[in-house]
């Protein structure tokens, strides 16, 4: 399930405040000890995850919870690994290799979810105690996951505690959340059991701080407030059988108010006035889990899952999109048949689509540097439609012989709505001359949907066409003594269909674009048996990416730098635990300026006498370089009570965001990103 992308007319006020390898190498090769506060939990992991294959990596909760900068959250880490690129301290939203944040799909426990990070990126929408390990993909993935061009991010949870009633207490920097989990009881028989965990958790901002002010920009906001849970009852009835109950839930909100005279007023006054931007989802399933024997699986999850977005934008108006699907996924995995790992399985998707709208419209896309509210036309609905999607996918993973594996896969899917029908073939293609060495290459068509305001008649285009995307990666990965292992990989997309704004269709597929890069990855893992203190316990990871992404438009032929595109993006990540008591770690991260639409001058004036700018050539301009370094040091206190502290942007590095003009574009100024500050988190385990 992708979320519906959030177009830059439907959600000018985040741009508002911003203003103010089939290789066994993975990134966690060798499972880390979970920090010392959750170390005596006893859990239970069960489901699948990715293989190491090319463009995949695959971290552990608790080597993404230590990363520095973020916050003891897991998800906030993933900003750390290859090939991602974030242009802005306050979001952690991925955009990997060449593709947009919301070019990805995200998926827990085989269960998709609306959205995995609040609003401004500050935290994941998941207790970070419960998640036990992170996968992405990146690449010319599996044919069981579709409807995405950029990345696949699976999330696995770990299961409830099965000895005794326990939970959490967590308090951080960005908020508070709660935890319990246990036993309920014996259910079935002898090794039956039925267990829970449920949690909690909410930001604590704006009950220290009511609101901010920005005087120049004419803006006052609330600082934004966020909530999420998650609730699992499994019941394991024998090995071999499990059913489990999930639940989640996650809303953000954002309220401002822009003043008449100050700047964010003078360049566009229709949005003075009150303003809010409210975001949720809630999803809720059953999932069946069954090994049928010794060689055959299967998984069945039926949900159902509700997303709203909806925001006030001054006197530019009102809007509501609320999203209801339900949907029935399985999947069959046999091992049977000799040297064959079979995957078979699909998906049956209907989505209620409720849109209501009464709001200057600009048909805004990336390839639209103008794009001003006050000028737009007044558009009004209030519409429902159904949106119905089915897949199948059959994956074949062929052991040739000990040294070469081949990798063979088709998905199949109709969208009823866009009348589109797709076939994804998927390859891969491994060799290990050597137990410790392997090369690998795979390839793949993938495609998506067009976001929904893009697709909906009224203020899009019913008749768009996806996405559609080609994906090639080679690889080597080889692992060393030591705990010492390095990967490489080169890989190419190319993407095809993206929309842009038509004055008569509303919107149209009108451009494309390509991405390509070199990533190098050398890590340090423990050592079995080796020490687990001091120097010799020291672990991380550093990477460089080597890349370039692009985007055309068809009409005319101008090619252009891609938002993300970042040519050299590098990172160090270390962690050190010294004694039983202190753990200490550090992350430099550094990548090239990104890339802007520079005002050049101006071009006359709109009808109602504000003066218009004159752009020059798209992204034709980069912000200068950034760098930044965050330290952290871990403590324990007793075996139940633990603490963090981070110094980010430790020396106070001026990293800039971008720029903001006058009314007349005469004068601008700079706009910064995160300054030094300090962070911790207290845990408590009960």
């Amino acid at each position: 399930m992708r979320r519906m992308q959030p177009n830059r007319a439907l959600l000018p006020s985040l741009c508002l405040l911003c203003s103010a390898t089939a290789t066994p190498l993975s990134l966690a090769q060798t499972e880390q000890p979970a920090p010392a506060a959750a170390s005596a939990t006893t859990v239970e992991v069960t489901g699948a995850r990715f293989r190491d294959q090319p463009g995949r990596s695959s971290l552990s909760g608790a080597e993404l919870a230590r990363v520095p900068g973020a916050g003891g959250d897991p998800m906030r880490a993933i900003q750390a690994l290859p090939g991602v690129a974030t242009v802005d301290d306050s979001s952690s939203e991925p955009a990997v290799r060449g593709s947009r944040p919301f070019d990805n799909v995200y998926f827990v426990d085989f269960l998709p979810v609306g959205y995995l990070f609040h609003v401004g990126g500050f935290a994941s929408v998941f207790n970070p105690t419960l998640i036990q390990r992170f996968s992405m993909a990146s690449a010319a993935w599996g044919p069981e996951y579709g409807q995405a061009v950029g990345a696949v991010f699976d999330v696995q949870l770990r299961n409830p505690r099965t000895d005794r009633i326990g939970g959490l207490l967590d308090f951080s920097f960005t908020g508070a959340n709660v935890l319990a989990e246990g036993p309920i009881g014996s259910k079935g028989g002898e090794g039956s059991e039925l267990s829970f965990f449920i949690a909690a958790r909410r930001s604590w901002f704006d009950l220290v701080v009511d609101s901010a002010e920005d005087q120049e920009e004419g803006v006052s906001f609330q600082l934004p407030v966020y909530t999420d849970s998650q609730a699992r009852l499994l019941w394991s009835p024998n090995a071999r059988y499990r059913v489990r109950l999930d639940f989640s839930t996650a809303s953000d909100r954002i309220d401002f108010t822009v003043k008449a005279g100050g700047k964010a007023a003078a360049r566009d006054p229709l949005v003075v006035g009150s303003s809010n931007e409210r975001q949720s989802f809630a999803t809720g399933a059953v999932v069946l889990e069954n090994d049928l024997s010794d060689t055959l699986g299967v998984r069945t999850a039926l949900g159902q899952m509700r997303q709203n977005d909806s925001f006030r934008l001054g006197g530019a108006g009102t809007a509501r999109v609320r999203t209801d699907t339900t949907y029935l996924r399985q999947q069959w995995q046999y091992t049977g048949w000799r040297g064959h790992e079979l995957t078979f399985g699909g998906t049956v998707e209907s989505r209620l689509l409720d849109v209501a709208l009464d709001f200057n419209f600009a048909r805004c896309t990336e390839f639209d540097p103008n794009c001003d509210i006050s000028t737009a036309p007044r558009l009004a609905t209030d519409r429902r439609v159904r949106q119905n999607r089915a897949d199948v996918h059959l994956a074949d993973r062929w052991q040739l012989n000990p040294r070469w594996v081949a990798v063979a896969g088709l998905r199949l899917q109709r969208d009823a709505w866009l009348d589109r029908d797709a076939a994804e073939p998927r390859l891969g293609l491994e060799y290990s001359p050597t137990r410790d060495t392997t090369l690998s290459a795979g390839f793949g068509l993938h495609s998506q949907p067009p976001a929904a305001e893009e697709s909906f008649d009224v203020i899009g285009n019913p008749r768009l066409a996806p996405i559609r995307s080609r994906h090639a990666v080679v690889g080597v990965s080889q692992r060393r003594a030591g705990g010492w292992s390095w990967r490489s990989e080169i890989y190419a997309k190319n993407f095809r269909g993206y929309a842009v704004a038509d004055p008569v269709l509303n919107y149209r597929n009108g451009a494309r674009g390509r991405a390509e890069g070199l990533e190098l990855l050398l890590k340090k893992d423990l050592v079995s048996g080796g020490p687990r203190q001091g120097w010799g316990a020291l672990t991380g990871f550093a990477s460089l990416t080597l890349s370039r992404s692009r985007r055309t438009i068809d009409a005319t032929g101008e090619e252009f730098p891609f938002d993300a595109d970042q040519p050299v993006i590098a990172t160090v990540v270390a962690h050190l635990p010294w004694n039983e008591r202190w753990s200490y770690g550090l992350k430099w991260s550094a990548h090239s300026g990104s890339p802007y639409t520079p005002v050049i001058g101006t071009n006359g004036t709109w009808p109602d006498g504000r003066v218009r700018p004159l752009f020059g050539g798209l992204n034709s301009q980069r912000l200068p370089a950034y760098h930044r370094l965050d330290l952290r040091a871990d403590r324990r206190f007793t075996r139940d009570f633990s603490a963090y502290f981070e110094l980010i942007n430790a020396y106070n590095r001026q990293n800039v965001a971008g720029y903001s003009w006058n009314a007349t574009y005469t004068e601008r100024e700079t706009v910064q990103q995160l300054p030094i500050f300090f962070s911790f988190g207290l845990q408590l385990k009960l």
